[in-house]
């Protein structure tokens, strides 16, 4: 408790006091249970219920730059009425479309764009969120649009029929996706009484507009049908105190319709009794080896406390010594694995175990479920174990204790979804408690894991098929599973290495804080040899006992060719695989680790709590100086990204059109044949041959950031050293990005495997100065509002609309880019030559110097956390900007700019002496855009014609 400003009060004042508050008390109704909330938490908290039922959780937090907020609504695709499959994802995105209060469809978005802020929804079975974010001085403006999407939408006739139009492009868009497809197989062989039998998404089939059937009826009579305030949870965030924000939400929220709608569970079971076990094949799209077994259990969230499906999925999860993808692993049967709930509903939940297999346990399918049912056999055998739910529980309480404040956005809406099924106090902390044992609802849990109860999918080109799935016409089959199938499951493994896990030697126990040093929050060279830079920094001031741990490992072995890509990529992958064993548990305790490549060589970080960090570093360096790796983990993993880059051909349109603008920019960035052909082509020995000399000519840049002392330096530079060879090393290339001269138009055809048209518009800043930089950026944030309002929602072009500012490098550039199903390339490109046409004429001064100064506020936006901290230390240092001042250059730039100046840049840079890359994917239409630039064969061509950027 806080002590007051007044020290000690006299007595009897104190005691009249008391006696005036709780003759008050008397009156007023009882108080509502309040969140509690972790030690390291200083926003302040208030729970309440307007008198409309609709419960509402206020944030405050004086020193907020944004506000934010969400409301959640209890109703999702499982509401769908027969026959209109997709209707709550169309109202999602009819709320976003003019209110009575908001006439104009762009109103919201346009007020929250030019204020710095975001904004999107999403729906899914059981819920529909819709949030945003905001400069904090304008949250009441925000608030006022955002509650009238609840109380008077307007669902307007002309917009209803152009929306319907984006349902059908997402869907679309989706028909390649293998999770999108895998679910509709899902749906397929499950009671098709359950609400998740039905299709989600939403089409003009099952949306259409008929004399007999008028759409906008149905969203009306769906709206006040499921949109009562009893079914909503509203957080919001801001920078007022609580009392102001409840002044604030009360009378705006209290308006939302109280329709006293009542919430039941779900009675039909997921499956029919009689369908299983079953086993479904089908036939992906990607080149996948997948194989999931799922169990419908029972419906746990109210049991959040106890929390078994964790324990479980922990457990099953596992990767360490004795787990079940470790045998898998040896056995040379399997990649990967992950298990947990994934789907859940009212009444029921479904608990899945998804394992990626190789070739060798493709064909031993039968041993991989015999070893998965002989794990789970072992977790009955065994019993549940408190030891282990109480390691759980710990990592748990340490993960609240020291929690980091989240994005304001994504916090408010994660927050909004879970008060519909955790009580008030545990509102902030219900999604990691686990506080109460309970056994038996383990053993119940247990009970239901067992291959009679179990759908088994197995996902492979090769598989058969009789069957089509009815909305993404996938192949597949199903078939009941035989006593002999069975009887293979469940028989004897023979011996094996499975095992519970081992105590966690990696949680952290000495979490304090040290002392702090004031020279040291900003990184300070502490060494500098030819072959190693250390920096240090330390930094107590988000009261976490955490630190981030960065190793670049330098060489010029690493970006001249595909070759060395490719060795590089497999060499961290190796690696990778290596460690896993004990770095999988370190995951748990909360101390990450990654290995990765990029343009210059391979980077090493561990980031968590400081305490076993240095224990963690020791293994690792050891591990990465003894490496040798097996013949059957080279050509597994070897094949493993092989598949995987094939499998680019399966990614979303619009990423593969913005991967293949990269590959053109960035030297040094290769496409996925030539680093397929670089794998397919090198050998172990070869390898190795190539990790000697990477070793050889490597540097070390290395910066310690967080709750360190000064005295931790020496030895982490000493370890790292003995890595290092002696000597001079070579000098490293630079980094290059293709420079776009002045009236410089290209035109790159790319093959993208997708019925639908892909436009990706890159347009190069005149150079890579700070007033370069601010112009271009400044640019992006006045276009992306009216161009996906113009593009999007009134012309309809597409689902994917969007313009952003798109920099490599230190090179500023602004990219758009456009997917759309039903119009060609060359209509995309004119659409956009237009908007921009007309973008200098729509801007008046105060519009701009709204954007402008919502741009300054981003730029200059406050870490949340310790680790993006350490993220943008470690960025400036691998670019070379070592002041740590790059924020505040470019804020300046941009606060400087008049508008007169960026009409000048614009109209010179992005209108008449264009630095222009057109990539077009033509998709199912076959056209190409006339004009618009000489075409190119290729990204290395590109690259060739051009000269570049040197980025040191």
């Amino acid at each position: 408790m806080q002590a007051t400003r007044f020290g000690q009060w006299h007595r009897s004042l104190a005691l009249f006091t008391v006696l005036a508050l709780l003759a008050a008390c008397a009156s007023l109704p009882p108080a509502q249970p309040q969140p509690v909330k972790s030690p390291n938490d200083d926003y302040a908290y208030r729970y309440l219920t307007l008198p409309n039922q609709l419960e509402v959780l206020l944030i405050s937090d004086p020193d907020a730059p944004k506000a934010a907020a969400a409301l959640d609504v209890l109703v999702g695709s499982g509401d769908n009425p027969p026959g209109r499959e997709g209707l709550a994802h169309f109202l999602e995105h009819m709320l976003f479309l003019g209110t009575d209060k908001y006439p104009e469809a762009g109103d919201y978005q346009q007020y929250i764009d030019q204020h710095g802020g975001s904004h999107n929804a999403y729906t899914s079975f059981e819920h529909t969120n819709y949030f945003f974010d905001i400069q904090a001085a304008y949250l009441p403006g925000a608030l006022d649009r955002f509650a009238q999407f609840f109380i008077a939408p307007r669902f307007d006739a002309v917009y209803v029929e152009r929306e319907m139009n984006a349902v059908e492009a997402e869907y679309q868009m989706g028909l390649r996706s293998d999770s999108r497809r895998g679910l509709d197989v899902l749906q397929d062989v499950m009671n098709p009484a359950h609400p998740f039998s039905q299709f989600t998404v939403g089409s003009l089939q099952t949306l259409a507009d008929t004399p007999e059937q008028p759409i906008r009826e149905d969203l009306l009579r769906f709206y006040e049908q499921h949109y009562s305030a009893d079914k909503m949870r509203l957080v919001v965030f801001g920078a007022e105190s609580l009392e102001q924000l409840e002044a604030l939400v009360t009378p705006l929220f209290s308006a939302v319709p109280n329709r006293e709608v009542e919430v039941t569970d779900i009675p039909e079971p997921l499956f029919t009794p009689e369908s299983l076990p079953m086993l479904v094949q089908v036939q992906p799209q990607a080149t996948l080896r997948q194989l999931e077994v799922s169990f419908p259990v029972a419906d746990y969230r109210a049991d959040y406390r106890s929390n078994p499906l964790a324990y479980l999925g922990n457990l099953v999860g596992h990767e360490g010594a004795g787990s079940l993808l470790s045998q898998l692993k040896a056995e040379g049967l399997a990649e990967t694995l992950a298990a947990g709930s994934g789907l859940g509903w009212r009444g029921g939940a479904l608990f899945s175990i998804s394992i990626g297999l190789t070739e060798a346990g493709l064909a031993g399918q039968d041993r991989v479920l015999q070893l998965l049912f002989a794990y789970l056999d072992l977790l009955r055998a065994e019993g549940p174990q408190q030891w282990l739910y109480d390691e759980q529980s710990r990592l748990a309480d340490l993960q609240f204790r020291f929690r980091e404040q989240a994005n304001p956005v994504n916090y408010v809406s994660a927050l909004a979804s879970g008060m519909h099924d955790y009580a008030p106090e545990d509102i902030l902390r219900g999604g990691s408690l686990m506080s109460e044992y309970a056994p038996a609802l383990i053993e119940e849990l247990l009970a239901a894991v067992v291959p009679e109860n179990a759908l088994v999918t197995i996902s492979h080109a090769s598989v058969p098929v009789d069957r089509v799935s009815p909305h993404y016409e996938v192949p597949y089959s199903v078939q009941t599973v035989s006593a002999e199938q069975l009887a293979r499951w469940t028989a004897p493994v023979g011996d094996t290495a499975l095992a519970l896990p081992a105590p966690n030697e990696f949680i952290a126990e000495d979490v304090t804080l040290v002392s702090e040093d004031p020279v040291a929050q900003t990184p300070l060279r502490t060494l500098e040899t030819p072959r190693q830079t250390v920096w240090f920094g330390q930094d107590t001031e988000f009261g976490v006992p955490r630190g981030a741990l960065y190793i670049n490992f330098r060489s010029p072995h690493v970006g001249e060719t595909p070759e060395q890509a490719a060795a590089a990529l497999l060499y961290t992958a190796l690696l990778k695989d290596a460690v896993n064993e004990f770095t999988y548990p370190a995951l748990l305790a909360g101390l990450n680790f990654d290995v990765y490549k990029h343009a210059q060589g391979i980077s090493l970080r561990i980031s968590g709590y400081d305490d076993k960090q240095q224990r963690l570093l020791d293994r690792l360096l050891v591990a990465i100086d003894e490496a040798s790796f097996s013949d059957q983990r080279f050509d597994n993993i070897r094949a493993d990204m092989v598949r995987g880059l094939k499998n680019s051909v399966a990614k979303r349109p619009s990423s593969q059109v913005i991967d293949d603008a990269r590959e053109a920019l960035l030297h040094g960035e290769w496409g996925e044949q030539p680093l397929i052909d670089a794998l397919e082509a090198i050998s172990l020995s070869g390898l190795n041959a190539w990790v000697q000399d990477f070793w050889g000519e490597a540097t070390a840049e290395t910066l310690l950031y967080g709750n360190y002392t000064a005295d931790k330096v020496p030895a982490v530079a000493e370890r790292v050293n003995t890595l290092l060879a002696p000597g001079e090393p070579l000098a490293m290339p630079p980094l290059q990005v293709t420079r776009l001269e002045p009236g410089t138009a290209l035109k790159y055809v790319v093959e993208v495997p997708h019925d639908d048209a892909v436009v990706g518009w890159y347009l190069q800043g005149a150079g890579d100065t700070w007033s370069d930089r601010a112009a271009t950026a400044l640019t992006a944030h006045v276009i992306k509002t009216g161009f996906y309002q113009q593009l999007r929602t009134e012309q309809q072009l597409g689902y994917v609309v969007s313009a952003f500012a798109w920099p490599q490098l230190d090179v500023p550039g602004l990219m758009m880019l456009i997917q759309s199903p039903n119009t060609p390339a060359p209509a995309i490109v004119e659409a956009m030559d237009r908007y921009l046409d007309g973008v200098d004429a729509s801007l008046d001064e105060a519009q701009f110097l709204r954007y402008r100064d919502s741009l300054v506020g981003e730029i200059l936006r406050p870490d949340k956390n310790l680790w993006e901290r350490a993220e943008f230390y470690w960025q400036s240092i691998a670019k070379r900007e070592t002041a740590f001042d790059s924020r505040q250059q470019l804020a300046e730039a941009v606060q400087s700019m008049a508008l007169d100046d960026w009409r000048r840049y614009f109209d010179a840079v992005f209108m008449q002496q264009r630095r222009s890359l057109l990539v077009v994917a033509p998709g199912k239409a076959a056209a190409v855009p006339g004009g618009y630039g000489e075409s190119v064969e290729s990204a290395a061509a590109v690259k060739a014609r051009m000269g570049g950027y040197t980025i040191q």
